[in-house]
């Protein structure tokens, strides 16, 4: 059963209209292994993300560009669970997720995928270069037709996911509650887009999936409403289908994003779960709020800048 607190939340400043980038790292308890020097390093790979991502709204660019931008640093980075360093599934491989979707409602998604270099890449080639929505460990060659950069399977092992493996096996599972990566964005256009990437749970079963691929369970974007990024206990996040009701909260209820958000993490601890979300309006300052001991998080306005680890 997860232990939640009452819902924490950071409104973003400078940018009520225009361009914004909110990012996260993860949310959940800090755990035995954090230290000072780990928790620096995830605000200072934040900070590179953001302004990664930034840069291209700077530019002119889209906000599926800023967000895959900032994805791709936090996935090279080994402190979180995406990507270079995720968590290691029960027979100690990478299986990685993860999904990217426009507020114009086009899609696509990866799960178990584990060779690709960026999994936000193989999700956008699905979104781009196919007719469909999810690919479960897509080909070789279809990896290699889609352009998508891979690696030998080992290059995701760190010695840090080897030994919360070793824990979680040796004195029994305890959920991975941080390390989930997400980014949403709105252009100068006023186009919204949501990204995120995961691998998973320490010692899940092979072949779980979780939220993160799930479009409207852990990302989700739509430009009349929010778009929406989620970490934490993906099984609640589907049994809530909790970024599509961030969105709905707005459209049909009339809440503000903090209510909607603050709202759906309620629903998801009742649910079992906790963990955090990152909302951006269509218009407006964007969200972060999350239930969990922590979250690791910042965003990036015209005039304002912040990370939290």
């Amino acid at each position: 059963m997860a232990s939640s607190s009452p819902v924490k939340s950071i409104v973003t400043k400078g940018a009520e209209n225009g361009i914004l980038l909110v990012v996260h790292g993860g949310a959940g308890s800090r755990g035995k292994h954090s230290t000072p020097e780990r928790q620096a390093q995830v605000e200072k790979d934040l900070q590179r993300a953001l302004d990664a991502g930034y840069a291209k709204l700077e530019a002119g660019a889209s906000a599926e560009d800023a967000v895959v931008a900032a994805i791709h640093v936090m996935e090279d980075a080994t402190e979180f669970n995406a990507g270079h360093g995720a968590a290691l599934t029960s027979d100690g491989i990478a299986q990685m997720d993860a999904c990217l979707m426009g507020g114009d409602g086009e899609v696509g998604a990866v799960a178990g995928v584990h060779t690709v270099k960026n999994p936000i890449d193989a999700a956008r080639a699905v979104k781009e270069q196919t007719k469909h929505v999810l690919f479960a460990d897509p080909q070789d060659k279809e990896l290699k037709d889609w352009g998508v950069e891979t690696r030998d399977p080992s290059y995701f092992i760190t010695e840090q996911r080897k030994q919360s493996l070793i824990e979680a096996q040796t004195n029994g599972d305890e959920w991975e509650k941080h390390g989930t990566i997400g980014a949403v964005a709105r252009d100068e256009k006023g186009h919204l887009a949501a990204a995120t990437s995961t691998g998973g749970i320490t010692n899940q079963m092979h072949g779980r999936v979780g939220d993160t691929p799930l479009p409207g369970c852990g990302t989700y974007a739509n430009d009349e409403t929010v778009a929406v990024s989620g970490t934490g206990i993906g099984e609640a996040f589907m049994r809530t289908v909790a970024c599509h009701q961030v969105s709905d909260r707005v459209k049909f209820a009339g809440q503000t994003p903090l209510e909607s958000a603050s709202a759906t993490l309620d629903d998801i601890d009742a649910h079992r779960g906790d963990g955090g979300l990152i909302v951006l309006p269509a218009k407006g300052e964007g969200v972060i709020a999350y239930n969990s001991e922590m979250m690791n998080c910042g965003y990036k306005s015209p005039t304002a800048s912040y990370v939290q680890g």
